[in-house]
């Protein structure tokens, strides 16, 4: 083949990469990760993880490089969604999916009882770097929601209330913030879709790390949310509400909020629009009070319930 044939066949083939990837950009059908992330709720880093080092997806590729997305896509993450929720570990999903293996019988991985065992021993000798460690791998492969059920609170009850407990919510709260600092940089990089903008707040420091787990949570859905954990007065949620106009508030009240429970809803009802809170003694007084449910706001007991209540009457789900 003379050189000028050789020449002209190269051409055609890089035009016709061009005219291919021009297609697969002006489709409707095809999109992003940042779009795949908002339609599944599983953020970006989590999604190239599972192509990465699972092979659960494979993404068509612009000539750049960039990944590429179409529906398939989405229903494939629901379906890595379903076998994990239900406590299988992500490195078995793949399988599961190519043999096309009903839900029954199968048996949920014993990783996270491995993980929680790992988490309390590198607690108890004080293992900073461990625990860093693990957070980064877990939090890499699997939704904050899925972690935080599975792993974080499991491991928690198992400390009890502890200088090892305190400890290891140090260790993961630094871990949290930077999580949900990096996060919300990327959200602001491209804002395309518009969704509700929500405050997580509490009073007292001791709900700190969870302010930041609901953020995480947050997150990875797609909703854009401001933390503000160590408010000292309700005024302070008044004012910030009023001013930056968030569209709904989760709060995280403590026990010596309880006394003032009915004064406090009803300051959160004149907020008009949905308020969820959370906390124990603060729903025991709420509820013998008939206010767990009260116009717009909702008191839970427990957190991760409220949380995903919250985010339900957020998204409209």
């Amino acid at each position: 083949m003379s050189q000028s044939n050789q020449n002209m066949e190269t051409t055609d083939l890089q035009a016709s990469k061009s005219v291919d990837e021009l297609v697969l950009l002006e489709s409707s059908a095809y999109f992003p990760i940042r779009e795949l992330s908002l339609k599944t709720g599983v953020n970006s880093v989590t999604l190239r993880a599972w192509e990465r080092r699972y092979g659960l997806l494979k993404p068509k590729r612009t000539g750049k490089g960039h990944r590429l997305y179409d529906q398939g896509d989405v229903q494939r993450v629901e379906g890595i969604l379903r076998w994990i929720q239900q406590g299988v570990a992500v490195s078995k999903v793949r399988a599961l999916l190519e043999q096309e293996v009903a839900p029954d019988g199968v048996v949920p991985s014993n990783e996270w009882l491995e993980w929680q065992v790992a988490l309390v021993k590198a607690s108890k000798a004080f293992q900073e770097d461990k625990i860093e460690q693990m957070y980064q791998q877990i939090f890499s492969q699997y939704p904050a929601e899925i972690a935080v059920r599975d792993w974080l609170l499991p491991s928690f009850e198992q400390l009890g209330k502890s200088a090892e407990l305190a400890f290891c919510e140090s260790v993961l709260l630094s871990c949290l913030v930077s999580r949900v600092m990096s996060l919300k940089s990327q959200k602001k990089r491209y804002q395309g879709k518009s969704l509700p903008k929500v405050l997580i707040a509490g009073l007292t420091s001791q709900r700190v790390l969870w302010c930041y787990m609901a953020a995480a949570i947050m997150l990875d859905k797609g909703l854009p949310c401001t933390v503000l954990p160590n408010a000292y007065h309700s005024d302070d949620w008044s004012r910030f509400v009023e001013t930056t106009q968030v569209q709904s508030v989760l709060v995280f009240c403590e026990n010596e909020l309880a006394a003032k429970a009915s004064d406090l809803i009803n300051q959160m009802q004149q907020w008009q629009r949905p308020v969820v809170v959370v906390g124990a003694s603060f729903w025991l007084s709420a509820h013998e009070l008939n206010m767990t449910r009260a116009g717009n706001v909702q008191v839970y007991s427990e957190a991760l319930e409220g949380v995903t209540a919250f985010m339900k009457a957020t998204l409209g789900k």
